[in-house]
């Protein structure tokens, strides 16, 4: 239950049914209330437990951290969070959110000076001004000299959370905080240009915990049985990461398995073995590691398996593709996955996590429409086998407005006619920091309040959210609307050797250019994979691909969650980076 003074623990989580209106508020209520409670484990090889945190223990080592990030910097300074993957990062979480201070999570440190992610993390400190540097000892000694040579980094206070003395407890005193305090901000997940971080508040981050919880209701909710344990390899610094890995575990009252996301990548069926060991489980993931799952997990593999437990699996993060949810679950349905464990969801940073989410245990909801009426901006239902199939993500909650309109005029759209998304409610972030935008502020015809702007198309169908892709990613070709990712995912089926796609429209200055980036595996005939490119993409969608490029797998930049880093692919594309592939 929530209000604008704050949100109550759903029923039958202990910790009293007082409103809490601070994250803090969240995590001592809960401590206090199940203070032995194995909360987090942490399986650093997917298989053995690492380390383990109860409530008391994180609750404990927050408060110790705070005493000193309190004698260190005032209340709201930023502070980098810059972990492996690890049980460190919840207790530097929650210590600058004991303190005060405002929590700036990012990418962990590699050692190496010219990544790609040190320099986003240069950009992270560029655009927010952090004071201090939290990570562990390890950390710090295997990084110290590309530290000290990042004039980003080298003049943050450094502090090792896991030697920070847990008696220091005992002097906490909370926060003068309140429910409109920022509590973090949370960056772009770096599928576009350059980071911008959303300043969520304590409301913000209570009201989309319980959203969530509302949305993801299910029968055993009413039979009185708890959430099941939770499992995650998603980063902690990923949106999807930190609140289903970090914040809802405690709101929920279940304990959280967690492991690296590397050890998914190199091994899939580990996540998969988790969820089976556990009995009863919820996980979330984006689309593409359904698709990791089915080539990469073997029928011996597959043979130890028990996913008749699995209750809820939330996909979301990335568009989410008919054709991977059907894969999967023919797959996976001999060892006892159900259809109506998959829960297609909606969401962006920008509303903390979560917009709207399917029902569970329903299946997801599919429409087939005519694949020329999409590219005009209206869904028209037919029947099989024609059209493309888009997979709903569930209904509007009703503790948010959600509006489609028209991206120019900002005129509602009618049932089945595309627009861009706009979004109102309490879990909506206060803006970009340091940033002045408007996409915090858009104001609708005939609508009271501000609205979210979220660079997002979608419709209305019966009730159903049906999201099609980004405003801004819209590749015009002879008047009709494509959006990447649909082409992406005909090119992707073109040929048993193609392991991802990324579809650019490049404007050479005499006219728009249609390129697809093919990620291939193995020895396999370029000259054949490049035809089935072109013919499947101009018979799905009636478009011409001016040039296919073929790449290795891999070598596509992604982000922590594995979505394409578009603006990389294009800067990359534009200065020759893939001048050694072939063209045609």
């Amino acid at each position: 239950m929530q209000t604008d003074g704050g949100v109550r623990l759903p029923k039958g989580v202990a910790g009293g049914r007082r409103k809490l209106t601070t994250l803090v508020d969240l995590c001592t209520a809960r401590a206090a209330a199940e203070p032995g409670l194995h909360g987090f484990s942490f399986f650093a090889d997917g298989r053995t437990e690492w380390e383990a945190l109860t409530l008391a223990d994180l609750d404990r080592r927050a408060r110790a951290l705070a005493v000193l990030l309190t004698e260190l910097a005032p209340r709201g300074t930023r502070a980098l969070l810059c972990f492996e993957p690890g049980l460190d990062f919840h207790i530097a979480f929650l210590g600058c959110l004991y303190a005060g201070l405002i929590a700036v999570p990012v990418a962990p440190l590699d050692g190496t000076r010219t990544s790609l992610k040190m320099g986003r993390i240069e950009s992270i400190v560029a655009s927010c001004g952090p004071e201090l540097l939290l990570s562990t000892g390890m950390t710090f000694a295997k990084c110290l000299a590309v530290v000290e040579e990042s004039k980003a980094l080298t003049d943050l206070v450094r502090l090792a959370v896991d030697e920070v003395d847990p008696a220091l407890a005992e002097r906490w005193t909370p926060p003068a905080i309140g429910i409109s305090s920022p509590a973090y901000l949370q960056y772009s997940s770096g599928s576009t240009g350059e980071p911008k971080g959303v300043i969520l508040t304590h409301g913000n981050v209570l009201h989309n915990l319980a959203l969530i919880h509302g949305n993801l209701y299910r029968p055993s909710d009413e039979a009185g049985l708890p959430r099941p344990p939770s499992v995650s390899w998603l980063p902690s610094h990923y949106n999807m990461g930190l609140i289903g890995g970090v914040l809802d575990p405690l709101y929920s009252g279940r304990p959280a398995t967690l492991f690296p996301a590397g050890v998914f990548v190199r091994s899939p069926v580990s996540w998969l073995r988790l969820i089976s060991q556990l009995g009863r489980a919820d996980s979330c993931a984006p689309n593409f590691a359904l698709d990791l799952c089915v080539r990469r997990v073997s029928e011996v593999q597959m043979a130890g398996l028990d996913l008749s437990g699995w209750e809820m699996a939330l996909i979301g993060g990335e568009p989410v593709r008919a054709r991977t949810l059907d894969r999967f679950c023919e797959v996976f349905a001999p060892v006892g996955l159900r259809r109506g464990t998959l829960v297609p969801g909606y969401g962006l940073a920008e509303s903390t996590v979560m917009v709207t989410s399917a029902l569970v245990g329903e299946g997801p909801v599919t429409l087939r429409c005519d694949a020329d009426a999409l590219t005009r901006g209206r869904a028209r239902p037919v029947d099989p086998p024609g059209g493309r199939r888009l997979v709903s993500c569930g209904p509007i909650p009703p503790t948010i407005t959600l509006v489609v309109g028209d991206p120019v005029t900002r005129e509602e759209c009618a049932d089945g006619e595309t627009g861009e998304i706009f979004v109102q409610g309490p879990s909506v972030g206060a803006g970009y920091w340091n940033r002045p935008d408007d996409v915090f502020h858009a104001e609708l015809p005939r609508r009271n309040g501000l609205f979210l702007r979220t660079g997002d198309t979608g419709f209305r169908w019966d009730g159903e959210l049906f999201v099609t892709g980004r405003v801004k990613e819209v590749i015009i070709v002879a008047g009709a609307n494509h959006h990447p990712h649909d082409l992406e995912a005909t090119a992707e089926a073109a040929h048993p050797a193609v392991r991802g796609c990324c579809v650019l429209a490049v404007d050479d200055g005499q006219q728009e250019r249609v390129v697809v980036l093919v990620e291939v595996l193995g020895d396999t005939d370029e000259s054949e994979i490049v035809m089935a490119v072109r013919r499947t993409v101009h018979t799905g969608h009636g478009v011409r691909v001016d040039e296919v490029a073929l790449v290795p797998a891999g070598s596509l930049p992604r982000s922590t969650s594995g979505k394409l880093r578009r603006a990389d692919c294009r800067d990359g594309y534009s200065a020759g980076a893939f001048n050694s592939t072939t063209r045609s």
